[in-house]
């Protein structure tokens, strides 16, 4: 059975504002990136906590898609992505002061989206 958990990979639009957007805004940490001139992308691991968390594929040709169900470029996106924090209120606080808006917003929990429109839950730990 499961013992942890390892990632969640993420196409996105726009790779470096989403790096910058994770790190500046959140508190991630770029773990190590590569790029696959082959397959022209780039891909991101960032960690929180110590553990590696998302992994973000980017394109560097904006027109180009990858055979497979998982590496389109249309195919952006997750549900959402779920973080525990210790003042939910502070955080949101934080967050503002950088230009989010929020959907949701209440001392357990709060809801907003990243840069490519993917929606972020943040709750009590």
């Amino acid at each position: 059975m499961i013992t942890s958990f390892d990632h969640v990979a993420i196409t996105v639009e726009n790779f470096d504002k989403t790096i910058d957007w994770y790190v500046t805004n959140l508190g991630f940490t770029v773990q190590r990136q590569v790029e696959n001139r082959e397959r022209g992308m780039r891909i991101a691991f960032l960690a929180v906590g110590g553990h590696a968390m998302l992994e973000f594929f980017g394109f560097t040709d904006p027109t180009r898609t990858i055979k497979g169900p998982t590496l389109r470029r249309e195919e952006t996106g997750i549900q959402h992505i779920s973080f525990f924090v210790d003042d939910v209120e502070a955080t949101c606080e934080q967050l503002k002061q950088a230009g989010v808006e929020f959907t949701t917003s209440t001392p357990t929990r709060a809801v907003f989206t990243d840069p490519n429109g993917i929606v972020i839950e943040l709750r009590l730990s």
